[in-house]
This record gives structure tokens, sequence and C-alpha cells, in this order.
């Protein structure tokens, strides 16, 4: 979806931890090369900081790491000491919070983001 994209005024970024015995950086820069998109940002975060203080702005059970999310952002947005709020978000966690990950209807959400 995002590599057919071409809107300047949409960004991604991608972060890349270690949840599985075989995420490492060359995993993560593997996966890079396929998720590419026009002006795609990728990281790597050799500990759990990230997921932890996600987890804690999304309001996922207590010791449930913030993984396989998909963040949306509105413009101006600013990331302070925590990670702020999202505008919309999807999950793949099998939790009660966030939508449920459907392709569809985060390109209706991406679509209604770059409207506003």
């Amino acid at each position: 979806m995002l590599v057919q994209r071409q809107e300047k005024e949409l960004r991604s970024y991608f972060v890349w931890s270690s949840f599985l015995p075989t995420d490492n950086v060359e995993a993560a820069r593997s996966a890079t090369a396929r998720y590419s998109a026009p002006d795609s940002v990728f990281f790597w975060a050799p500990d759990s900081r990230l997921p932890a203080d996600l987890a804690v702005t999304l309001r996922l059970p207590v010791g449930r790491p913030a993984w396989k999310v998909y963040l949306l952002y509105g413009r101006g947005t600013i990331w302070d000491r925590l990670p702020p709020r999202p505008a919309y978000w999807q999950q793949q966690l099998d939790v009660l919070q966030g939508d449920k990950f459907d392709i569809v209807s985060l390109e209706v959400e991406i679509q209604r983001a770059l409207r506003e």
C-alpha cells in the first residue's frame, strides 16, 4: 500500500525491534527492503523502551509491549518524552484496544487524515 503512494504529505516511519529470537539488525535491514516506500524512514530499536512506552500510551495490558501496531498521527504531531496518542491506530495483538489490523480501513483513515 505505501509503496504505491506518492503524496508528499505522507511520511512512513518503521521501527524494528527485537521480539522474536530471529529479530536482529540484519533481519530488520532485510525487511526494510521489502517495505521501502517513498519518504519512509526506518529505525532499529535495540532495546524494549519504545515498545514499553507505546504500550503505556496505547493503554495495553501491563507487560504487553506494543509491536505489530500501525499508528496514524496528524500533521504537526510532536513526540516528546513519551509517544503521543495517535489519531488512529490498528493492531495485530489480539487485545481490546485499537482496531484490528485491516488494510482497507487503514487506507480509509489515511485518506481522511490527508484531507484534514
